[in-house]
Protein backbone atom coordinates (compact mmCIF):
# COMPACT_ATOMS: atom_id res chain seq x y z
CA UNK A 1 0.00 0.00 0.00
CA UNK A 2 2.83 2.36 0.93
CA UNK A 3 4.56 1.56 -2.39
CA UNK A 4 1.40 2.40 -4.38
CA UNK A 5 1.07 5.68 -2.48
CA UNK A 6 4.68 6.63 -3.35
CA UNK A 7 4.13 5.86 -7.04
CA UNK A 8 0.96 7.98 -7.14
CA UNK A 9 2.77 10.86 -5.43
CA UNK A 10 5.62 10.68 -7.96
CA UNK A 11 3.20 10.68 -10.90
CA UNK A 12 1.46 13.76 -9.53
CA UNK A 13 4.80 15.55 -9.19
CA UNK A 14 5.84 14.65 -12.74
CA UNK A 15 2.51 15.78 -14.16
CA UNK A 16 2.74 18.98 -12.20
CA UNK A 17 6.17 19.72 -13.67
CA UNK A 18 5.06 18.81 -17.17
CA UNK A 19 2.21 21.28 -17.30
CA UNK A 20 3.93 24.12 -15.52
CA UNK A 21 5.13 26.87 -17.90
CA UNK A 22 8.83 27.66 -17.47
CA UNK A 23 9.71 31.23 -16.47
CA UNK A 24 9.99 33.57 -19.47
CA UNK A 25 8.50 31.00 -21.80
CA UNK A 26 7.46 33.90 -24.07
CA UNK A 27 11.13 34.77 -24.46
CA UNK A 28 12.09 31.25 -25.56
CA UNK A 29 9.12 31.10 -27.93
CA UNK A 30 10.03 34.48 -29.41
CA UNK A 31 13.65 33.45 -29.96
CA UNK A 32 12.60 30.15 -31.58
CA UNK A 33 10.14 31.91 -33.89
CA UNK A 34 12.75 34.46 -34.91
CA UNK A 35 15.29 31.75 -35.69
CA UNK A 36 12.66 30.02 -37.82
CA UNK A 37 11.93 33.37 -39.51
CA UNK A 38 15.59 33.80 -40.48
CA UNK A 39 15.83 30.35 -42.02
CA UNK A 40 12.56 30.61 -43.92
CA UNK A 41 13.46 34.10 -45.13
CA UNK A 42 16.80 32.92 -46.51
CA UNK A 43 15.17 29.80 -47.99
CA UNK A 44 12.82 32.11 -49.86
CA UNK A 45 9.67 30.95 -48.05
CA UNK A 46 8.29 34.45 -47.63
CA UNK A 47 4.82 33.56 -46.34
CA UNK A 48 6.18 31.23 -43.67
CA UNK A 49 8.88 33.73 -42.77
CA UNK A 50 6.34 36.49 -42.21
CA UNK A 51 4.22 34.23 -40.00
CA UNK A 52 7.28 33.37 -37.92
CA UNK A 53 8.25 37.02 -37.58
CA UNK A 54 4.73 38.00 -36.54
CA UNK A 55 4.79 35.23 -33.91
CA UNK A 56 8.19 36.34 -32.61
CA UNK A 57 6.97 39.93 -32.26
CA UNK A 58 3.69 38.82 -30.69
CA UNK A 59 5.51 36.77 -28.03
CA UNK A 60 8.02 39.55 -27.38
CA UNK A 61 5.18 41.99 -26.72
CA UNK A 62 3.81 39.77 -23.95
CA UNK A 63 6.28 41.31 -21.52
CA UNK A 64 6.83 44.86 -20.32
CA UNK A 65 10.53 44.26 -21.04
CA UNK A 66 10.99 45.62 -24.57
CA UNK A 67 14.61 44.53 -24.95
CA UNK A 68 13.63 41.31 -26.72
CA UNK A 69 11.36 43.24 -29.08
CA UNK A 70 14.20 45.66 -29.87
CA UNK A 71 16.51 42.74 -30.64
CA UNK A 72 13.93 41.28 -33.03
CA UNK A 73 13.58 44.63 -34.81
CA UNK A 74 17.36 44.94 -35.12
CA UNK A 75 17.73 41.32 -36.17
CA UNK A 76 15.11 41.74 -38.88
CA UNK A 77 16.88 44.84 -40.14
CA UNK A 78 20.19 42.94 -40.25
CA UNK A 79 18.61 40.06 -42.19
CA UNK A 80 17.20 42.52 -44.74
CA UNK A 81 20.56 44.29 -45.11
CA UNK A 82 22.30 40.94 -45.64
CA UNK A 83 20.39 40.44 -48.91
CA UNK A 84 20.60 44.03 -50.11
CA UNK A 85 17.15 45.21 -49.05
CA UNK A 86 16.75 48.86 -48.13
CA UNK A 87 16.06 49.02 -44.40
CA UNK A 88 16.91 51.93 -42.13
CA UNK A 89 15.87 49.98 -39.02
CA UNK A 90 12.99 52.40 -38.40
CA UNK A 91 11.13 49.94 -36.15
CA UNK A 92 14.13 49.92 -33.84
CA UNK A 93 14.91 53.64 -33.97
CA UNK A 94 11.29 54.49 -33.10
CA UNK A 95 11.74 52.86 -29.68
CA UNK A 96 15.50 53.27 -29.20
CA UNK A 97 15.16 56.40 -27.06
CA UNK A 98 13.12 54.66 -24.38
CA UNK A 99 15.27 54.77 -21.26
CA UNK A 100 15.27 50.99 -20.81
CA UNK A 101 16.78 50.57 -24.28
CA UNK A 102 19.03 53.63 -24.09
CA UNK A 103 20.84 51.88 -21.25
CA UNK A 104 21.40 48.79 -23.43
CA UNK A 105 24.58 50.04 -25.08
CA UNK A 106 25.08 46.73 -26.89
CA UNK A 107 21.92 47.33 -28.93
CA UNK A 108 23.11 50.75 -30.02
CA UNK A 109 26.51 49.27 -30.90
CA UNK A 110 24.89 46.61 -33.09
CA UNK A 111 22.69 49.21 -34.78
CA UNK A 112 25.79 51.31 -35.50
CA UNK A 113 27.58 48.24 -36.84
CA UNK A 114 24.91 47.27 -39.38
CA UNK A 115 24.48 50.90 -40.49
CA UNK A 116 28.21 51.52 -41.08
CA UNK A 117 28.56 54.02 -38.23
CA UNK A 118 30.21 52.06 -35.42
CA UNK A 119 32.84 53.80 -33.28
CA UNK A 120 35.98 52.15 -31.96
CA UNK A 121 34.76 52.23 -28.34
CA UNK A 122 31.56 50.40 -29.32
CA UNK A 123 33.32 47.35 -30.80
CA UNK A 124 33.69 45.45 -27.47
CA UNK A 125 29.92 45.76 -27.03
CA UNK A 126 29.19 43.80 -30.22
CA UNK A 127 28.43 40.07 -30.20
CA UNK A 128 31.82 38.35 -30.00
CA UNK A 129 31.55 36.85 -33.49
CA UNK A 130 31.65 40.34 -35.03
CA UNK A 131 34.28 42.02 -32.87
CA UNK A 132 37.42 41.07 -34.79
CA UNK A 133 35.74 41.80 -38.13
CA UNK A 134 34.60 45.23 -36.92
CA UNK A 135 38.01 46.00 -35.41
CA UNK A 136 39.78 45.19 -38.67
CA UNK A 137 37.36 47.35 -40.63
CA UNK A 138 37.86 50.18 -38.18
CA UNK A 139 41.62 49.91 -38.67
CA UNK A 140 41.25 49.94 -42.45
CA UNK A 141 42.49 46.34 -42.77
CA UNK A 142 39.84 45.44 -45.35
CA UNK A 143 41.38 42.26 -46.75
CA UNK A 144 42.00 40.90 -43.27
CA UNK A 145 38.38 41.68 -42.39
CA UNK A 146 37.19 39.81 -45.48
CA UNK A 147 39.29 36.80 -44.52
CA UNK A 148 37.77 36.93 -41.04
CA UNK A 149 34.30 37.05 -42.62
CA UNK A 150 34.98 33.88 -44.60
CA UNK A 151 35.99 32.12 -41.36
CA UNK A 152 32.75 32.92 -39.51
CA UNK A 153 30.86 29.80 -38.38
CA UNK A 154 27.40 31.38 -38.52
CA UNK A 155 26.10 31.63 -42.09
CA UNK A 156 23.78 34.53 -41.20
CA UNK A 157 26.71 36.42 -39.65
CA UNK A 158 28.78 35.73 -42.76
CA UNK A 159 26.01 37.01 -45.05
CA UNK A 160 25.57 40.18 -43.02
CA UNK A 161 29.30 40.87 -42.83
CA UNK A 162 29.69 40.25 -46.56
CA UNK A 163 26.96 42.79 -47.29
CA UNK A 164 28.79 45.39 -45.19
CA UNK A 165 31.91 45.07 -47.36
CA UNK A 166 30.34 44.02 -50.66
CA UNK A 167 32.02 46.82 -52.63
CA UNK A 168 35.41 45.52 -51.47
CA UNK A 169 34.79 41.85 -52.29
CA UNK A 170 36.60 40.27 -55.21
CA UNK A 171 34.83 37.98 -57.66
CA UNK A 172 36.45 35.06 -55.88
CA UNK A 173 35.11 36.31 -52.52
CA UNK A 174 31.60 36.65 -53.93
CA UNK A 175 31.72 33.10 -55.30
CA UNK A 176 32.68 31.84 -51.84
CA UNK A 177 29.69 33.63 -50.31
CA UNK A 178 27.41 32.10 -52.97
CA UNK A 179 28.79 28.65 -52.21
CA UNK A 180 28.14 29.15 -48.48
CA UNK A 181 24.55 30.26 -49.13
CA UNK A 182 23.98 27.34 -51.50
CA UNK A 183 25.37 24.85 -48.99
CA UNK A 184 22.63 25.86 -46.52
CA UNK A 185 19.95 26.00 -49.19
CA UNK A 186 19.53 29.74 -48.71
CA UNK A 187 17.94 30.48 -52.09
CA UNK A 188 17.15 34.15 -51.48
CA UNK A 189 20.67 34.93 -50.29
CA UNK A 190 22.21 32.91 -53.14
CA UNK A 191 20.16 34.74 -55.79
CA UNK A 192 21.10 38.11 -54.32
CA UNK A 193 24.81 37.32 -54.44
CA UNK A 194 24.50 35.82 -57.92
CA UNK A 195 23.07 39.14 -59.05
CA UNK A 196 26.03 40.95 -57.45
CA UNK A 197 28.39 38.54 -59.22
CA UNK A 198 26.76 39.08 -62.63
CA UNK A 199 27.03 42.85 -62.29
CA UNK A 200 30.66 42.57 -61.26
CA UNK A 201 31.46 40.31 -64.24
CA UNK A 202 29.65 42.67 -66.62
CA UNK A 203 31.64 45.63 -65.29
CA UNK A 204 34.84 43.65 -65.65
CA UNK A 205 34.03 42.81 -69.28
CA UNK A 206 33.23 46.47 -69.99
CA UNK A 207 36.58 47.51 -68.53
CA UNK A 208 38.37 44.97 -70.72
CA UNK A 209 36.51 46.27 -73.79
CA UNK A 210 37.42 49.86 -72.99
CA UNK A 211 41.08 48.91 -72.60
CA UNK A 212 41.09 47.22 -76.04
CA UNK A 213 39.59 50.32 -77.64
CA UNK A 214 42.40 52.42 -76.22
Amino acid sequence: MKKIFLILTLLLLVNGCSFKNPPNKWQYNSADSFESYKNNFYYGYDTLAQKDLNKAIEDAKKSADITTLARIYLGTCAVHISVGMDDNCSNYTEIANIQELAEEKSLDAYYSFITHSIQKQQIPLLPKRYQNFARLLNEGAIQEAIEDMHEMDSISSKLLSASLVKEKLSIKDIKKVINSASFYGYKKAGLYWLEILQKRLQNKNKEKGQKKLR
